[in-house]
């Protein structure tokens, strides 16, 4: 008999949970397990798998909204299998990477663009920005991402990363480099896509396009940077023109014998403005454009004479930037702005640590090394890398000396990002485990404000088919309620039949999107919906009549966790 593939032994409750998957059309699990809550009092690093379904987590990048919660995005991929080894089934709701079935072998498989994110009660919602295909009729995919036909086919090797930005109204914006080049996601309640720089045609290397970052600036735009080695080097920083991308060149970089392909652009708000930081292998530096008030880009070192990889930034309140990379010989390095600087350019570099990258020293694309920076509004540092194959983490409140902080198990952990809530409550780190080919979140906090289980328990499976006692009393039942946690306070609903009637949904959850669907049953066609919309809100929900029997209804965002039976049942005697 042939095993599952890639049951991790520290996810002890995955193997249920996937023979669970695997039986979910003929004999349903009745119940998600959930993972061992972590107890105890005081700030603690709690790991979880924030994915695990095939090969998750590479390019990954995490950022927090306006309420301190976590986003992150991250690629999708098929899974790499050791002989004898078959790939976990998907589950349905679970993010596309096949244009067909999972039943035709056939079937052509890509990749599609992960979004994730957890509340702080630890419940998580996998879902993404762009897949491979149309969801079917009546499978929502958390977050409602878009169809990118460039997916189809695209590898670990013919991409480059992923970043996500949350603006204040609470928008998700994803970029990626994709085979073709580079794509830029947009999405409150669902996806749109476009392409925001176009290589001509699909690479089997993504070499030549680095890997691209978003933010947003204080007019509510959202800007892209990236870099490419296509016709000369040069650095590119794009923002949307109507229904087009107006793109400008924030510089123009020497071409050199030997140099690495283009690493990772980032982009921000400083109180310069719109600044752009990347490296410049021909002069051996690492630069910063600020963008003036006439749209010209103007370029400054910040330093010089190094070679670096691993770039990251972060813009703190008070409109000071953050640096991080490795330089030469790995050890990580770290650029504040502070006036003069130690070398009068108004930047001082500090070694935050020594690190041994080992082979990833030389890896390109999603492959190549990363760090990651973030700074909270006390202006406490937090800065993350790999180092012996181990993800590491320290804190600097005043940028010259580092405090490491205990993460616990991160080996075999890979291209960690990091991100702060504003009033320094949590601080998430995000990784690639290369043994498990999963998706790790790290988040340091005060575990008694937080119930995150380590690890969670693995992307859900279907909920079973509706039925058992629900409508057995014949009372009429039309009251819904979805609150915090991602559940409704009811999985029953009761109608009468051959009458119309409405039902009165509730989303009582401020911070989370959710709706109501009505379907003739699971999968099958949907008879009444509203739109999904963060709470507060209160919505009637008008049904036709119906016919009595056992219908279906979830909530489209999150139809794992949101599901229940509406029991349309006949009045006595007839």
């Amino acid at each position: 008999m042939k095993k599952l593939a890639r049951i991790p032994a520290d996810v002890s409750k995955r193997l249920l949970l996937l023979a669970c998957a695997a039986a979910l059309l003929t004999a349903a699990c009745s119940k998600i397990p959930e993972g061992e809550v972590v107890s105890g009092q005081g700030t603690r690093f709690v790991v979880s798998v924030a994915d695990s379904i095939d090969d998750v987590g590479l390019g990954n990048a995490v950022t927090v909204d306006k309420d301190g919660n976590p986003f992150y995005s991250y690629l999708i991929l098929p899974a790499k299998l050791a002989p004898g080894e078959v790939p976990a089934q998907r589950p349905i709701g679970a993010p596309y990477i096949q244009t067909e079935s999972t039943e035709d072998k056939d079937g052509k498989f890509g990749a599609a663009i992960g979004v994730g994110s957890v509340t702080p009660d630890g419940i998580f919602t996998r879902g993404a920005a762009a897949q491979v295909r149309d969801s079917p009729a009546g499978v929502a995919v958390p977050y409602g991402p878009a169809t990118v036909e460039s997916l189809v086919g695209a590898t670990a090797d013919s991409m480059n990363g992923t970043d996500i930005a949350i603006d204040p109204a609470g928008t998700k914006h994803v970029v990626w480099t994709g085979p073709d080049g580079v794509w830029y996601a947009e999405g409150s309640q669902s996806f749109t896509a476009a392409k925001v720089y176009d290589y001509g045609f699909a690479l089997r290397k993504a070499g030549p396009i680095g890997r691209p970052s978003v933010t947003v600036d204080a007019d509510g735009n959202p800007w892209v940077a990236y870099s490419v080695d296509a016709k000369g080097r040069r650095v590119e920083a794009a923002t949307p023109k109507g229904d087009a991308w107006s793109t400008e060149v924030v510089a123009r970089i020497a071409t050199c014998s030997g140099c690495p392909p283009p690493g990772r652009t980032e982009i921000g708000v400083t109180d310069a403005g719109l600044t752009v930081a990347y490296v410049d292998p021909a002069a051996k530096s690492i630069m910063v454009a600020t963008r003036g008030t006439d749209g010209t880009w103007t370029s400054a070192p910040v330093a010089t004479g190094v070679e670096a990889t691993g770039l990251a930034m972060a813009v703190g309140k008070d409109g000071a930037a953050s640096i991080t990379y490795y330089d030469a010989d790995g050890a990580v390095q770290l650029a504040t702005q502070d006036g003069a600087g130690q070398d009068g350019n108004g930047w001082s570099v500090t070694e935050v640590a020594a690190a041994d990258l080992g082979d990833e020293a030389d890896g390109i694309g999603n492959l190549a090394p990363t760090t990651g920076v973030a700074v909270d509004d006390q202006g406490v540092t937090y800065v993350t890398f790999v180092d012996a194959g181990s993800v590491k983490l320290v804190s600097s409140e005043d940028g010259e000396t580092f405090t490491p902080i205990e993460t616990g198990d991160t080996s075999e952990g890979r291209y960690p990002s990091v991100a702060a809530a504003a009033d320094g409550s949590a601080v998430y780190v995000t990784w690639y485990d290369e043994e498990g080919q999963l998706l790790k979140l790290g988040i340091q906090a005060d575990i008694q404000d937080l119930q995150v289980a380590a690890p969670s328990p693995t992307t859900e499976v279907a909920p079973p088919q509706p039925g058992g006692e629900c409508g057995t009393g014949g009372k009429t039942l039309l009251d819904i309620d979805a609150q915090t946690g991602n559940v409704f306070d009811t999985n029953c609903l009761v109608a009468p039949a051959g009458d119309k009637f409405t039902i009165n949904f509730t989303n009582s959850d401020t911070a989370t999107t959710h709706n109501i669907d009505v379907f003739t049953e699971q999968g099958g066609d949907s008879l009444a919906t509203v739109e999904p919309k963060i709470g507060p809100i209160e919505e009637k929900v008008p049904v036709d009549a119906l016919d009595a029997g056992d219908y279906y209804f979830q909530c489209d965002v999150h139809p794992t966790t949101m599901f229940g039976t509406l029991a349309v049942v006949a009045a006595k005697g007839k």
